[in-house]
């Protein structure tokens, strides 16, 4: 076999390990369902359950790099802190090296036969659990006979006299300086390849070919281990890029921790060589793979047992790395356009966020227009004009957001109900910003024209401004919170609103007949209350659709799209 045709089979090789790896991931992921990131919310309590935690998950997506990317996604919106993600990262490197000790397994010669039966559940089942149940065995047997047809272009390979001048080199006991750049060459074939597992996997065939076709020995592969476990970090590092500032520091975390356990491993290389190889002749000595694998486990366990103890100076070394950036406005810190493919349902959560400030940007103003009902300062004006334009702002860039989420993704019935509420409340909270904007233009007239509140009517706009803000506040909470009850108060409470609207209106027309109050073309006493109450009716519509949400079928999800464009 010449050089050229080695190379095409340990490249077809890799290729055929990467996809199986990829197609078992993604079989397990959907045996275990929709519920998956309500799992890991409830489970990443504490660090330790956190580990657990990313341990069964990395296992599960068969891949590191997949866990930390997914972590730095949940990060980014919100679902959960900085010291939880630091948790599943630490369960995820352990994790990562179960591909290994499969690989190290004496079972390779049965990978056609799961080929065979995963291929056989998958074309002739039709329930989805054997579909997805011969997905993973079809990608389980295709990781064995990637890596035999890596085996077969290996073995000319490492007979050249380079590649055996090479190895000689990193298996010298005497030169300290080819162990590190065991670590250099381990750290950049990892990053190319985007996989420790697959470059951990051809390390180990390596070493399962030593003294047979090649001299390459236990001293020379443990340093390109370590090398592969620096280089994964380089995924969670590309998918933090555009990422939020907590998800950089979930990806600084990563460095940091794989870093350590590389250098320090280096440091004390001969003690773990000869603790491996002990291990090697008492246990593993017919399997040379699984003592690698053993390698693998031992130095993962190992620094995340150290590091467990000082997961809070990690977090801190991290903020220290990565400060805080300075951004044009608060929605640019918010959503994150990354997710906008193959992540609805992080994406979603990025709107739920941009819609939280965007009701707080309405209270404010809400706020803002309460104080210039009572006194004519000047700046309320120009006030006013800016939150008018910020919540118009988000309202446009939101639906920029949704527009391309909906385009680029197909939702599922749970994300398509999400995506039509929060379509409504961003209408909501749109026109209560129309209707504060109208209140600045009624009370200004009122100004212009020598229009005083008397006493009375003051007294019934500061009552009816005091429950519109606690209505407001019951209403962004139930909103940010999913809280239903407090939803459900939120609806008595617009019946209250009716009341005092009513209330006040028949007030008015009390002191109308006393001369209290006089009558003018431009008093818009009448007009005020009716969009105070209308204000209402707005949060009553948020309320509503956090305790009965819009059911929306896969279907209509069009005709969502339809109504995003047409809101543009």
């Amino acid at each position: 076999m010449g050089l050229g045709e080695s190379v095409l089979y340990i490249l077809g090789g890799v290729a055929i390990f990467l996809f199986g790896i990829d197609l078992m991931g993604d079989g397990l992921k959907k045996l275990a369902g929709n519920r998956l990131r309500t799992i890991i919310e409830k489970t990443t309590s504490t660090p330790l359950t956190g580990i657990i935690t990313g341990f069964l998950l990395t296992i599960l997506l068969q891949s590191s790099s997949g866990t930390t990317v997914l972590v730095i996604g949940l990060v980014s919106a919100g679902l959960m802190n900085l010291k939880q993600a630091v948790g599943l990262m630490f369960g995820a490197n352990i994790g990562t090296t179960v591909t290994s000790v499969i690989i190290g397994l004496p079972i390779s010669d049965y990978g056609l036969l799961m080929i065979f039966i995963g291929v056989v559940l998958y074309l002739f089942f039709t329930k989805k659990f054997m579909k997805n149940l011969g997905a993973v065995l079809f990608g389980f047997g295709l990781i064995f006979f990637g890596l035999d047809t890596m085996e077969v272009g290996l073995v000319p390979f490492v007979q050249t006299d380079f590649i055996e001048e090479m190895f000689y080199l990193f298996s010298n006991t005497s030169n300290h300086f080819f162990w590190l750049f065991g670590v250099i060459f381990g750290t950049l074939f990892t990053a190319a390849v985007q996989s420790s597992s697959a470059a951990i996997g051809i390390i180990q065939k390596l070493y399962h070919l030593n003294e047979s076709v090649a001299t390459f020995s236990l001293i020379g592969a443990l340093p390109m281990i370590l090398g592969a476990n620096i280089g994964t970090t380089v995924t969670g590092l590309l998918a933090s890029l555009n990422g939020s500032i907590e998800s950089k520091r979930v990806s600084m975390v990563h460095i940091l921790f794989n870093l350590f356990g590389s250098i320090l491993f280096l440091i004390f290389l001969w003690p773990y060589y000869h603790a491996v190889k002990w291990i090697e002749l008492r246990f593993f000595e017919p399997y040379a793979m699984a003592t690698l694998a053993f390698a693998h486990v031992l130095m993962n366990i190992v620094t995340t047992v150290i590091l467990f103890f000082f997961i809070d100076y990690l977090i801190k070394i991290a903020v220290r790395i990565i400060k805080e950036p300075k951004y044009n406005d608060e929605l640019e810190s918010i959503i994150d356009e990354s997710y906008l493919q193959g992540s609805p349902t992080l994406a979603l959560s990025y709107v739920k966020k941009g819609l939280n400030q965007m009701g707080s940007i309405a209270k404010s103003y809400l706020e803002l227009v309460k104080a210039y009902s009572f006194e004519n300062s000047g700046d309320a004006e120009d006030k006013s004009d800016k939150l008018e334009k910020k919540l118009d702002d988000y309202d446009k860039r939101l639906h920029d957001y949704m527009i391309k989420l909906v385009r680029d993704n197909e939702l599922s019935q749970r994300d398509s109900n999400r995506l039509s509420r929060d379509l409504d409340t961003i209408r909501d909270f749109e026109r209560i910003g129309d209707h504060l904007n109208n209140l600045v233009g009624f009370f200004l007239e009122r100004y212009n024209d020598n229009q005083r509140l008397t006493e009375g009517g003051k007294e019934d706009l500061i009552w009816f401004f005091d429950k519109l803000e606690y209505m407001f506040d019951l209403t962004l909470d139930a909103f940010e919170h999913n809280d239903v009850n407090k939803a459900k108060l939120v609806i008595e409470y617009e019946d209250l609103i009716d009341k005092i609207e009513e209330k006040c209106r028949l007030n008015y027309i009390e002191r109308l007949k006393s001369g209290e109050a006089a009558f003018t073309t431009k008093t818009n006493y009448v007009e005020i209350l009716s969009n105070l109450e209308r204000i209402a009716d707005h949060l009553s519509n948020i309320a509503e659709n956090v305790i009965n949400p819009l059911r929306v079928s896969r279907l209509d999800v069009e005709k969502v799209k339809s109504q995003i464009r047409e809101r543009n």
